[in-house]
C-alpha cells in the first residue's frame, strides 16, 4: 500500500536517478539518445511531482503548506516548473533538468523527516492571503533555482551550451528578487493582519530579509558596477545556498521562537501543544 512517505521516496529517488541522467548528457552533449533521456526524465518529474502535488491538495482540502513534508513537495513542483519554462530552443540541449532534478531530490529528502500526516489548517492560517503568500514563495525559490541551474551551467559550459544564457541569468535573478519581494511584503501584510505589526524580526523574517538583501545587493552590483558573466553566475550559485538554509533551516530554530514552525509532532514534542510557546523558552 503506498503512503505518502513512500510516495516521496519514490519521487526523491526518480528526481535522483533523473538528475544523474541531465548531468550526464550535459558532459556528453553529443549522445542524442542521453540528451533525450534527460529532459523526457526531467518532464516525467515535473508530471509526477505535479500529480501527487494536486493529490495531496485534494486530500489536505487546501494547498500543501503546512509541515515540512508538505512545503518540500510543493517547492520541489515550483522548481520543476520553473526549470520547464526554461527551456534552451535547440533540441539537443538538456536545460537545467540536472540541477532542477537535484535540488527536488534534496528537498524530497529533507521533507522524508518530517510528520507526512495531513492536518487540516487552523483559523488563522484559512485565509487567501496565506495562499498567495505561499505561493510567492515557492515560485520565488523555483525561479532562483532555475537562475542557480543557469550559473551552474554557464561555470561548466561557458555561452555555447545555452543560447542568451547570460541574459536568462540576469532575468531570472530579476524575477526571482520581485517575487521574493512580494513573498515579504505578503508574509508582513498578513502578519499585520494578526498582531497589529508588519514586523518583529521573528526568525523566518530575519533570514528572509537576509536572502532579500543579499539578491538586492548582487542585482545592484549587476546594474550599476557591471557585474556579469563568470563572476554574477558564481555569486548566483554561493547566494542560491544562503536562501536555501533560510526556507528549510527555519525547522531547526525552537519552536518557541517563532510562528512558522507547522509541524505537528515538533511543536507537540518540544512545547506540548500545537501553538508556539509566547514564553522565551520550551
Amino acid at each position: 500500500m503506498l503512503t505518502w512517505t513512500s510516495i516521496a521516496t519514490l519521487l526523491a529517488a526518480l528526481c535522483a536517478m533523473s538528475a544523474l541522467i541531465g548531468f550526464a548528457a550535459w558532459y556528453r552533449p553529443q549522445s542524442r539518445a542521453l540528451v533525450w533521456s534527460a529532459r523526457f526524465s526531467g518532464f516525467a518529474c515535473l508530471g509526477l511531482v505535479g500529480a501527487v502535488w494536486i493529490a495531496r491538495w485534494s486530500t489536505a482540502g487546501h494547498l500543501p503548506l503546512f509541515g515540512t513534508y508538505e512545503s518540500s513537495l510543493s517547492i520541489s513542483a515550483a522548481v520543476l516548473l520553473s526549470a520547464s519554462l526554461i527551456v534552451p530552443r535547440r533540441s539537443d540541449a538538456v536545460g537545467l533538468w540536472p540541477v532542477a532534478c537535484t535540488v527536488c531530490a534534496a528537498l524530497l529528502v529533507h521533507g522524508l523527516r518530517f510528520d507526512p500526516t495531513v492536518f487540516p489548517l487552523t483559523i488563522s492560517e484559512r485565509s487567501w492571503v496565506v495562499d498567495v503568500h505561499a505561493l510567492l514563495a515557492w515560485a520565488a525559490f523555483g525561479m532562483l533555482a532555475a537562475n542557480s541551474g543557469l550559473a551552474l551551467l554557464r561555470l561548466l559550459r561557458g555561452t555555447k551550451s545555452f543560447p542568451g544564457i547570460d541574459r536568462r541569468l540576469v532575468s531570472t535573478l530579476s524575477i526571482g528578487f520581485l517575487l521574493h519581494s512580494a513573498m515579504l511584503a505578503s508574509g508582513s501584510f498578513y502578519k499585520f493582519m494578526l498582531f497589529g505589526r508588519a514586523w518583529s524580526f521573528d526568525p523566518v523574517e530575519t533570514l528572509g530579509l537576509l536572502a532579500w538583501v543579499s539578491y538586492g545587493t548582487l542585482l545592484h552590483l549587476h546594474l550599476f558596477s557591471r557585474w556579469e558573466g563568470r563572476r554574477l553566475a558564481a555569486w548566483c550559485l554561493v547566494l542560491f545556498l544562503i536562501l536555501t538554509a533560510t526556507y528549510r533551516g527555519i525547522v531547526y530554530f525552537p519552536s518557541w521562537s517563532t510562528y512558522h514552525i507547522f509541524d505537528m509532532d515538533l511543536r507537540l514534542h518540544v512545547v506540548g501543544t500545537e501553538q508556539p510557546d509566547s514564553g522565551g523558552g520550551p
